[in-house]
């Protein structure tokens, strides 16, 4: 240790703290003045508070978990509703289209029928199919049920054993755990080749000749070829540059159809780059896609019911990446729809462009003809070709307009699915600002009660305020008429004390007198005032073997400490002592309702002011 890390003495001392410490030793450690504390009652005390306070916090504890479980229990129920309309509506679906494909099935059996044997082998490979799941059922499923069936057996006639720990039984037991898991794994090798089974049927549907006759989604997508048709070159016209400007409207309708196809994809290039499934695999897109359409528009709380159910079946995905994923599949949707109209109208505008072709080719062909027979109508002729010409602009210029429409329609469903979104943002804006003020409502009220509260204690503590400076008047009043009293008994007592010094002299001098008369003269002794006397002698001979050391030194006439602590109006003293209230007016007039705990004498009552008011 350094002398920077001593700390100095304190020199600075007071005279109370001096008489304090006096004072301890004086009156020693069994002093009435001071209480010893009982530690082991404190302990308890702060024991049974600590088991109130943790059974208070079990309590609401349990309290959040009802609620929790409640909340729990009903959003439970509303899925169950959503799941077994979903349920209802699968099964009459499976139905219907069993009974088509039985209906089908039932018209190709008949004999005559070219495809009679094929069908037949459909039955023979189902008879097939049945008899190999029964098979599959008997030597899986069924010697597992029986298992099942032995073992509650088994447990129901030894379950006392086995509780009293019979060492035959727990032998079986752990026997018996052993078949359990040794099944166990044989049943998860089964479920794992069932699982590869299925993988390699799903792969064997999706490709050569089965993936033809079973379409997926990419292969129902509208689709046009670009370019002039060749039925579009094959057709006859007789003029050719004709010819030329009808075909080349099919490039300038495809250079068109590619730009807005171009324009569209840009528009929606962020949703294009994340891939088919948004960046999702196959599994958990088609389970977002089948809840999200299980829970309809109109449906209240639908999307935190949606939430809800997505963080069930998919637990790994967050919150942020469900919403994220709800939007991506918005867009996607809308794209995906977009695109199919303008595919459609593309291909629409490619089949009316050709039978609009074919009709100008075969009206220019006719007026050829028409030409070649009759001379004359050259001029007609050329005002056929500026009639087909002038159609050919206005079908062009139809056909822009037709566009310009149906991008504006598209546009306009934009902005309602926007303004859906939009509205349905404000009604969740407006439901928190009408929760917000209910708890605005709910404090307003409390302080409205706690206002009227302490208005309310203002006027007690007015009228006790009043009360008490009536009460100090009347005890000034008795201050005074007691004051008097005591200077006239002061007088009285100093006029009896005079009176009695004055006997006492006269007593002395008449036995003073009587001592003359009697008085022995003795001889001088002074040994004999330093010696015992015999009384003296005889009493420490007589207590000597009988002395007490225990027994005080002077008798105790008063009050112990214990009479004084049992006073209330003493516990009453500390508590406004301790609270800084013992000098108030609110204490005297406490302190003077509080009764002693033994009623006063008849004699120590007084009787000045009663008398004073009998006679005002």
């Amino acid at each position: 240790m350094t002398s920077k890390q001593v700390d100095p003495f304190v020199m600075q001392y007071t005279s109370h703290d001096t008489d304090t410490l006096v004072n301890k030793a004086t009156n020693g450690v069994r002093s009435n003045k001071y209480k010893a504390v009982d530690y082991d009652k404190l302990r308890l005390l702060a024991a049974e508070k600590k088991f109130s306070a943790h059974k208070s916090l079990l309590k609401v504890k349990k309290i959040e978990q009802l609620s929790k479980q409640t909340k729990e229990n009903t959003l439970l129920k509303q899925h169950k509703l959503v799941w077994n309309k979903e349920l209802i509506r699968l099964n009459n679906l499976r139905k219907r289209l069993q009974s088509d494909i039985d209906v089908h099935r039932g018209v190709n059996l008949t004999q005559g029928n070219p495809c009679c044997s094929l069908f037949e082998d459909f039955e023979d490979f189902e008879a097939s199919l049945d008899i190999e799941f029964a098979k599959f059922k008997a030597s899986t499923t069924q010697p597992v049920w029986n298992l099942r069936e032995d073992l509650q057996y088994w447990l129901q006639e030894n379950m006392e054993d086995l509780r009293m720990g019979s060492p035959d039984t727990v032998q079986k037991h752990n026997e018996i755990q052993c078949t359990i898991d040794n099944v166990k794994g044989q049943q998860k090798m089964v479920l794992e080749k069932l699982h590869h089974q299925q993988i390699c049927l799903e792969q064997e549907l999706g490709m050569g000749f089965l993936a033809t006759i079973t379409p997926n989604e990419d292969s129902q997508k509208v689709h046009v070829e670009g370019g002039i048709p060749e039925e579009a070159y094959d057709l006859e016209c007789s003029d050719f540059d004709l010819k030329v400007s009808v075909l080349q409207e099919f490039i300038l309708m495809d250079e068109k159809f590619r730009e807005r196809l171009k324009y569209l994809e840009e528009e929606h290039s962020k949703i294009l780059k994340l891939g088919r499934n948004g960046g999702w695999s196959d599994d958990d897109h088609y389970v977002f896609t089948v809840i999200y359409e299980q829970y309809p528009h109109e449906m209240k709380n639908r999307r935190k019911m949606i939430i809800d159910r997505l963080q069930r079946h998919l637990p790994k995905k967050l919150r942020a990446d469900l919403v994220s994923h709800e939007e991506w599949c918005d867009s996607n949707k809308y794209f995906r729809e977009r695109k199919k109209a303008l595919m459609v109208a593309w291909q629409k505008g490619r089949s009316a462009l050709y039978h609009k072709a074919e009709s100008i080719f075969t009206e220019a062909e006719m007026a050829a003809q028409l030409d070649e027979v009759k001379a004359e109508y050259n001029r007609k002729q050329r005002q056929v070709r500026e009639v087909l010409h002038e159609k050919i602009r206005n079908f062009r210029e139809q056909q822009m307009e037709a566009l310009i429409i149906q991008h504006k329609m598209e546009s306009e469903k934009l902005q309602a699915v926007r303004e859906r979104l939009k509205m349905e943002a404000e009604l969740e804006t407006k439901k928190r600002a009408h929760e917000k003020e209910q708890v605005a409502k709910f404090h307003e009220e409390i302080e409205k009660k706690q206002q009227k509260q302490a208005e309310k204690d203002q006027k007690r503590y007015d009228e006790l305020q009043a009360q008490l400076a009536e009460q100090a008047i009347f005890d000034q009043e008795r201050i005074k008429y007691r004051a008097e009293q005591l200077d006239a008994k002061i007088e009285e007592r100093k006029y009896l004390e005079e009176e009695k010094k004055q006997a006492e002299i006269e007593k002395e001098e008449r036995l003073e007198a009587l001592r003359e008369q009697v008085r022995v003269v003795a001889e001088s002794d002074p040994h004999r005032i330093l010696q015992q006397t015999e009384a003296w002698q005889n009493r420490y001979a007589e207590n000597e073997d009988d002395i007490d050391i225990q027994k005080p030194l002077f008798n105790v006439i008063g009050f112990t400490s214990k009479q004084i602590t049992s006073d209330p109006r003493m516990k009453l003293e500390a508590r406004l002592r301790d609270a800084g209230l013992h000098n108030t007016d609110y204490a005297r007039q406490i302190m003077s309702k509080v009764p002693p705990p033994q009623p006063p004498r008849r004699d120590m009552e007084s009787t000045v002011f009663k008398k004073n008011l009998n006679n005002t």
